[in-house]
């Protein structure tokens, strides 16, 4: 079982990447641990590792602020997706273990039977989360495990402007026929297809995001200053009870 610091770490920091938390919200460690039940020592060690991470931000005479969305991060972030996920690509479609070809495949299916049930339920957290264990998939068929582990630990603010983006757009059915067109390709061992295809996938949202910093402002690091606000951050969920502008 783990520490107290790492249950209010992992759940922070959950919440922060699932937009529970306002991107920008200022708080105070008490504020913290009036939310979650639990002490000043695990709280103020679990804020430090965030900061680490850049998911929270210091603010010297102010409290701590769930750090915003920096897009030229986010792209970044995307950028090393792409590169790292093309090599996994091409090392999945010379994989030469049918079995392990095989178990992935079916594996890869039935994602995509849990994507198009996701899409009818309009469930935008859990569809970001079945498409990390989508293309999952092939990093551990390949046995780069690892190297998802590492980009998904360093992607949060691509995480979130892929959320956010989600949120204000709905889920297109487009995805999912691209994910299946993306497998497709890998498995038929189509490697132009597969260019073509993980080119689109992965940068697809690009100019809707760049539309959403220009309508959050505030939730992004280029938006208004920070404000202080009433304690009503840890309370709510961000995502679900503001009401995305028209």
């Amino acid at each position: 079982m783990g520490s107290r610091e790492d249950l209010i770490y992992d759940v922070l920091r959950t919440d922060i990447l699932d937009l529970k938390l306002r991107p920008g919200l200022v708080f105070s460690i008490k504020d913290v641990c009036d939310a979650y039940g639990t002490g000043r020592t695990p709280v103020r060690e679990a804020l430090i590792r965030l900061s680490k991470e850049g998911l929270i931000t210091f603010l010297p005479q102010k409290g701590t602020m769930v750090s915003k969305i920096d897009f030229q991060r986010a792209d970044n972030e995307r950028f090393l997706r792409s590169c790292v996920e093309e090599e996994v690509m091409l090392e999945f479609m010379a994989l030469n273990d049918h079995d392990r070809a095989s178990e992935a495949a079916a594996a890869l299916k039935a994602s995509l039977d849990r994507q198009e049930k996701i899409v009818k339920d309009r469930d935008c957290r859990g569809f970001l989360e079945e498409d990390i264990v989508f293309h999952s998939v092939f990093y551990k068929a390949v046995n780069r495990d690892t190297c998802a582990h590492i980009i998904h630990a360093n992607s949060g603010d691509y995480r979130r402007i892929r959320l956010l983006s989600l949120t204000e757009t709905g889920i297109s059915d487009g995805v999912v026929q691209q994910h299946k067109e993306l497998m497709e390709a890998v498995l038929e061992r189509d490697e132009e297809r597969m260019h073509r295809q993980l080119a689109l996938h992965l940068n697809k949202m690009v100019n809707e995001e760049r539309f959403l910093v220009e309508k959050y402002a505030e939730l992004f690091t280029s938006g208004e200053a920070e404000v202080k606000r009433k304690n009503d951050g840890f309370a709510e969920d961000f995502l679900v009870s503001t009401a995305l502008r028209e």
